[in-house]
């Protein structure tokens, strides 16, 4: 089976569990190490054996080929909060070769929260939608399943225009890890305003920008009939005549938006609704640059 195959076998599982599973158990199997982002994965690195360290934790292994005295340590911090957020405006409906990209935010979001649920980090989720930003999960013993059962029954419709508004309740100063998942398709730079505002010392945010490949480059020949998903508003045209306005137009909102997102602790990662989600969670996790 190839990736594709087998990644959009993944996102159409229906059960959001078992697909966060399977994803979790393919990180685990690349034997990834790399230093922890701050939300999950139990990466490990080798340092030399000092006086004092239990010889049982000298790797006997690595010992049989190289006769190094290295001890295997966890890089993990102290556990953090992980707060999850998804947009859940209309154009999140957006589907292309078979993959809906609400499916793939969920399934996305579902796995992250898996890993830190393994990890033991608090675990919370909130829906950006009618305007607002509503926490549906707060941190509990209990968190990971009801983010599951949220994720589940979330629906994306309509948009979502706050008129800049702050919110509070987003604005703790503990330690955490912020993950938002969206299309970050805007009309008047609102999601931009509202990642600003989360900018803090003791947070990191890790930005998922989630688009088709025709959305990032068109290439649509014939008169193909487009659909506004947050207005549900349609119309019909020429593609070919509108092929070049829109790659250049939306190759310079790509470029303004990756140079907004050059603040302090924030991390702008963009993937193609056709990337394997343990590709993607991988990138993020190894500091690889946009797509």
């Amino acid at each position: 089976m190839d990736k594709f195959a087998e990644h959009l076998e993944i996102i159409k599982l229906d059960n959001l569990h078992l697909a966060a599973k399977v994803i979790s158990d393919k990180l685990r199997q690349g034997a990834h190490r790399g230093k922890r982002t701050g939300y999950g994965a139990d990466f490990e690195q080798y340092r030399h054996y000092e006086p004092g360290d239990e010889l049982k934790r000298i790797d006997w292994k690595l010992f049989a080929r190289s006769e190094k005295y290295q001890i295997k340590e966890s890089t993990i911090e102290s556990n953090l909060h992980l707060k999850l957020m998804l947009d859940l405006s209309g154009s999140m409906n957006y589907e292309e070769e078979g993959i809906k990209r609400l499916t793939y935010a969920k399934v996305l979001l579902a796995s992250l929260a898996y890993i830190g649920f393994l990890q033991g980090d608090s675990i919370s989720l909130y829906f950006l939608q009618h305007g607002d930003v509503i926490q549906v999960v707060a941190p509990g013993a209990k968190s990971f399943q009801a983010v599951l059962y949220q994720l589940e029954n979330a629906e994306a419709k309509g948009k979502w225009q706050n008129d800049f508004k702050d919110f509070p309740a987003l604005k703790s100063r503990e330690k955490e890890m912020i993950v938002m998942v969206s299309d970050f398709l805007q009309e008047a730079g609102e999601l931009e305003a509202l990642v600003t505002s989360l900018v803090h010392p003791r947070k990191e945010i890790l930005l998922f920008q989630m688009l088709g490949k025709q959305e990032m480059q068109m290439d649509l020949t014939g008169t193909i009939r487009f659909e506004d998903l947050e207005s549900e508003h349609t119309y019909h045209a020429e593609a070919t005549e509108l092929i070049k306005e829109y790659n250049q137009s939306i190759q310079s909102y790509l470029n303004q938006l990756d140079m907004t997102f050059q603040l302090q602790g924030v991390r702008l990662l963009r993937a193609s609704l056709a990337e394997p989600i343990a590709s993607l969670i991988f990138r993020s996790i190894s500091n690889k640059p946009i797509a």
